[in-house]
């Protein structure tokens, strides 16, 4: 019984029916499967707010940023790690979740109060429910 199997094995890998899965490739598009449609970034400020006795207070108002995106592959994604970048300064922000493909998907995030409104969002990486992953170039 095991060299028949170890005979219809030697078979597969012959004619190409099998990979291990340690030789499979987990990089699955060349182009991004996942749009980003848009982005806006509201940077973190003090608000000037007037106490007893005509002292101003400053009450602060963490940053964000929101991010519209799409999944135009055909296998739900599962995580979407966008980049914010201003000059040199560069967060890394990761959204979890199901993606189905053709949704569209809208998330605002907390942002470091180092990054301003002139910041650029790009998506970085995808992973998805299949094992296989895109990588920006």
């Amino acid at each position: 019984m095991k060299k028949l199997f170890l005979a219809s094995l030697a078979a597969a890998v012959a004619a190409g029916a099998y990979t291990p899965a340690s030789a499979q490739s987990s990089v699955a598009y060349s182009n991004n499967p996942v749009k980003l449609v848009s982005y806006s970034v509201k940077p973190a400020y003090t608000a000037p707010v007037p106490a007893w006795g005509g002292t101003l207070l400053g009450i602060e108002s963490a940053g964000n940023v929101t991010v519209s995106f799409v999944n135009s592959a055909n296998a739900p994604a599962t995580s979407v790690e966008f980049a914010v970048r201003e000059g040199k300064r560069m967060e890394t922000i990761v959204d979890k979740g199901t993606f189905s493909p053709g949704a569209s998907i809208t998330h605002e995030f907390a942002l470091n109060p180092e990054f301003g409104s002139t910041s650029d969002v790009e998506i970085e990486q995808v992973t998805f429910a299949d094992g296989t992953s895109w990588q920006h170039a």
